[in-house]
């Protein structure tokens, strides 16, 4: 089946940016929180309603949690749409073949680490799904344990 983009399936910017391992702080419609694109504190400022963001320093910048990941994973826009569960069957044939590949140790890293930021997303935008606090803290700290290793292994 084709696949289009459905931009109300975007993940809660809020809980995007903390499966993302930022901390959002302040009042008011703007958040601030370090820049992970060149390492500052406090000069990345996120828009809650809609996951816009801007570094007052290198001035990165984009108007949505689809944006963000483009950039920080260095992901083209139908594989972010995908990881982030934006895209919908459109009930129309697929015209091209799926190739099935081998993955490298690396790509099948990547993959863990891009599934399991998508099963966290999910789990903490559903209302229900995760009963408590601790049941959060255990997702996200297993999220946090997948990026670890991917920084560990880039190094």
């Amino acid at each position: 089946m084709g696949k289009k983009f459905d931009r109300s399936l975007l993940p809660d910017p809020l809980t995007f940016y903390e499966v993302e391992g930022l901390t959002l702080k302040g009042p008011g419609p703007w958040k601030t929180t370090r820049c992970v694109f060149h390492g500052g504190s406090d000069s990345m400022r996120i828009k809650a309603s809609s996951g816009a963001f801007k570094c007052m320093a290198c001035e990165v910048h984009g108007g949505d949690v689809l944006a963000y990941a483009m950039q920080a994973h260095q992901w083209d826009f139908a594989e972010a749409a995908e990881k982030l569960g934006a895209m919908v069957d459109d009930g129309t044939e697929c015209t091209r073949p799926a190739v099935k590949r081998t993955l490298s140790a690396s790509a099948a890293l990547k993959l863990l680490q891009r599934e399991a930021m998508v099963v966290a997303m999910t789990g903490l935008s559903i209302q229900g799904v995760l009963p408590d606090a601790a049941c959060r803290k255990r997702l996200l700290d297993a999220v946090r344990v997948i990026e670890n290793i991917m920084q560990e292994h880039a190094a």
